[in-house]
């Protein structure tokens, strides 16, 4: 017979097996709970799925930085920029997308600027055409602006070939002189005065200039270190200098040594990119039955391609040149190089007498 007291014992009995039981799955949980814990700490982060990254939107063609999502599709003007020691400080070529540079005559280089993403309300000095930058200007679609020109560089300017507005036709309407400035280094315009010209001349502004390829970030490749260089194109006073400043990573304009701002913002030039080619450069000389002979007038290729250097965010690359479609574009081992988001400068040099290795100088 059970009694009281043997059922008391019992019940304790299994009371304290309950608890233990109890400890022990607290206690499992536990250590199960860390080591959760630490495998979870350890785990690498997932990786993002591609298709789920979020893609950049609408941008510039000429410059690959953002642009309105309703961005219609319009031309740019290709505008002749004189250089030489008058014409400097230029007006607005802070805001061109994309700059040529190369020797029109002598050591004096000429610029052919861009303009689509940025409207100037001053552009200039404006001045005359060649033919080597109405070939340039062709592979961007863009209307030509210059002011008279060499007689072949007029000829083709003025020919189906490009659309042409001619600063000299329009001076007084849609061109100004500075009163501050002497002729010929005194004809301005502005973008809203180049939009008007066209008007008038019946030129169709439809269709984007040609999409350039852009990155974000450099890509792999063997590079040296370039925080400044200078493009000696044969004087003191036209060589130019460029120096990479780290806070706005870009590099800075120089020319003759001076620093280079907008005469009326005091803006400097950027450019994020600097693309130096060496090509043929013939100088025709008088006499010779050339359209251009003659005043140290220039024939360029800029058709044949050959070896280049690339400048972005302090490095420096050795890269070949190649004309696609009218387009001067990088290629290392036939692959086409990125550009980096931003303004581009793209300096023609002679490929004779040592070509760029005689040219370019990387000073630090």
């Amino acid at each position: 017979m059970i009694t009281r007291s043997k059922i008391l014992i019992i019940v304790l009995i299994i009371f304290v097996l309950s608890l233990v039981a109890c400890k022990q799955e607290e206690q499992a949980a536990d250590e199960l709970g860390e080591q959760q814990a630490v495998e979870l700490e350890h785990e690498p982060e997932p990786k993002p799925d591609p298709e789920l990254e979020p893609e950049i939107g609408t941008t510039y063609p000429l410059t690959g930085l953002e642009a309105p999502d309703d961005l219609e599709e319009y031309r740019a003007f290709g505008v002749m920029i004189e250089n030489s020691v008058h014409a400097r400080p230029q007006s607005g070529l802070f805001m061109a997308d994309l700059v040529y540079e190369v020797l029109s005559e002598g050591s004096i280089t000429r610029l052919l600027a861009f303009y689509h993403s940025q409207q100037p309300d001053l552009i200039g000095p404006i001045r005359s055409a060649r033919s080597y930058y109405v070939h340039l200007n062709k592979g961007y679609d863009a209307v030509y602006v210059a002011a008279g020109g060499s007689p072949g560089g007029l000829q083709l300017a003025q020919s189906d070939y490009v659309d042409n507005i001619s600063g000299l036709a329009y001076d007084g309407r849609y061109f100004s002189r500075s009163a501050t400035r002497q002729a010929p280094h005194n004809m301005y315009t502005s973008y809203q005065d180049l939009l008007a010209a066209a008007e008038h001349r019946g030129i169709d502004m439809s269709g984007a200039p040609p999409e350039l390829y852009f990155e974000d970030e450099l890509i792999d490749g063997e590079r040296d270190e370039a925080l400044k260089l200078e493009i000696k194109y044969g004087s003191s006073t036209n060589n130019v200098q460029y120096e990479y400043d780290d806070a706005l990573n870009r590099y800075i304009r120089f020319n003759g040594g001076q620093r280079i701002e907008d005469l009326e913002t005091g803006d400097p030039i950027t450019p994020r990119n600097i693309f130096i080619v060496e090509a043929s450069h013939r100088v025709i000389p008088k006499g010779e039955n050339h359209i251009d002979a003659g005043s140290q007038r220039r024939e360029i290729d800029t058709e044949s391609g050959g070896r280049g250097l690339l400048i972005q965010d302090g490095f420096i690359q050795q890269v070949n040149w190649k004309n696609e479609n009218g387009l001067i574009l990088p290629y290392k081992d036939d692959k086409l190089l990125p550009f980096l988001r931003g303004q581009t400068w793209i300096h023609f040099v002679p490929s004779a007498n040592g070509g760029i290795d005689s040219y370019v100088e990387v000073i630090e």
